[in-house]
């Protein structure tokens, strides 16, 4: 018990100075080998090089480059303009046009940050042009940002399939419905804010109109349909899903759109580079991390301890949802997913609650965690995008959480909204 707290107090000192997470992970985890007699500095080494050696986690760094091919080869552009055909004759449009626009780049990216630090800038210009206010403009931006990891493909997903051998294309299926529940609750925001402010109409596109942007748009949209479809038919793994979206990204940015150089192709792969080395280094410190717990059996104190006070799934959920909240304050997706999972998992299995399921909640949960201080990714990404202080961006959000925990209490206690296209196409039995 001793060496534990040393352990804990020695990961929280090192979070506390400044290190990175993976730096205090494995500061503290070493700390824990060298106080330990019974364990070997060897098993720590093996659990830091066998965590990142996984196919399912290569999905990772395709994904995130395919999301930067597609930001940067004019992609966004097209997205935002068929969406505007679409909807933006609707009073207070340009809110459900950030919706809709984030919905289709989810089909493309599987990453927030990418919707907010790519579409998101399109988005804020356009409102601004059209005189709405800033608190809604940035808010409707923010929290739409964040279906982009629900609606498949979804980088997180690939994250936590990986760590807990679930199945990523049922955790993508499991994703689809989940994020069209966000897209309505933000509808209904917008329609209020926008009712009550007398938000202008875009003029109604013609038909022609609309023919003209889908045309634009066409190979843009293609990409989910292409990614979602090839898993769903078996055509291909996720991983190799992922590889398919570059090469796609690849052909319509440079050869159709022709808004992409080759010879930006190598700064787009360093910046994909820097993104992804620090979340490997993440998933090899946290699997050590998740060793150590394992263990000292830490799981199954604290499943005594939660069901020792109820065992009540719904009350436990409720605790869990929290616990995932306040984390997500604090810690950055890859993080929190490769610290939780490990307690969680065990606890949340032994009520009978699927995998799938969980990997959905936990997600959402966290991905809410991007838009609340004092880490919250998005809320500095917006800042600098949108030239506004940060206290002023959190100010503008947090009426926008509302929808999006209506959403997640009812992803978490209606389960067939998660697991009612995975169980319909053969991902869960």
């Amino acid at each position: 018990m001793m060496i534990l707290t040393i352990f804990f107090i020695s990961l929280i000192v090192m979070l506390l100075i400044g290190f990175p997470i993976y730096v205090s992970l494995i500061g503290a985890s070493f700390i824990y080998f060298a106080l330990n007699p019974d364990v070997s500095f060897v098993i720590g080494i093996q659990r830091m090089i066998v965590a990142p050696n996984s196919f399912t986690l290569l999905a990772v760094p395709f994904f995130i480059f395919a999301g930067q091919l597609m930001n940067s080869g004019g992609v966004t552009k097209r997205i935002f303009q068929f969406a505007l055909t679409t909807v933006g004759h609707f009073q207070g449009g340009l809110g459900y046009v950030n919706v809709v626009a984030s919905m289709l780049f989810a089909g493309m990216s599987g990453s927030a940050l990418a919707d907010a630090g790519g579409l998101g800038l399109v988005e804020i210009q356009a409102m601004r042009d059209n005189h709405y206010d800033d608190d809604f403009a940035l808010g409707v931006t923010a929290s739409s940002s964040i279906i982009g990891p629900i609606i498949p493909p979804s980088i997180p997903f690939v994250i936590y399939g990986a760590v807990a051998n679930v199945s990523v294309g049922g955790l993508f299926i499991g994703g689809i419905i989940p994020g069209f529940i966000m897209a309505i609750s933000l509808f209904i925001m917008c329609f209020i804010i926008a009712k009550r402010r007398n938000y202008p109409k875009a003029k109604r596109a013609s038909i022609r109109e609309i023919i003209m942007s889908f045309k634009d748009a066409f190979f843009a949209l293609l990409t989910p349909i292409i990614i979602i479809g090839g898993i769903w038919f078996g055509v291909f793994t996720p991983t190799e899903a992922a590889a398919v979206s570059i090469v796609y990204a690849l052909i319509i940015t440079i050869f159709v759109y022709k808004d992409q150089r080759i010879s930006d192709l190598p700064r787009l792969i360093i910046d994909t580079i820097k993104m992804v080395a620090p979340a490997i280094m993440i998933v090899a410190a946290a699997n050590l991390f998740g060793w150590i717990m394992n263990y000292e059996q830490i799981d199954q104190f604290l499943m005594k301890v939660l069901f020792d006070i109820t065992k009540n799934p719904v009350i436990i959920l409720l605790i869990i949802n929290l616990i995932l909240l306040v984390l997500g304050m604090f810690l950055e997706v890859v993080s929190a997913i490769m610290l939780v999972l490990p307690i969680i998992s065990p606890i949340v299995l032994a009520l009978g609650i699927h995998p799938i399921h969980l990997g959905v909640i936990v997600v959402l949960n966290l991905m809410i965690g991007l838009l609340t201080p004092p880490v919250g990714f998005v809320l500095y990404v917006l800042s600098s995008a949108a030239k506004v202080p940060v206290n002023k961006v959190i100010r503008y959000v947090t009426p926008w959480l509302i929808p999006l925990i209506i959403s997640l209490l009812l992803i978490t206690f209606i389960p067939e909204l998660v697991l009612f296209l995975p169980r319909t196409l053969g991902f869960v039995r």
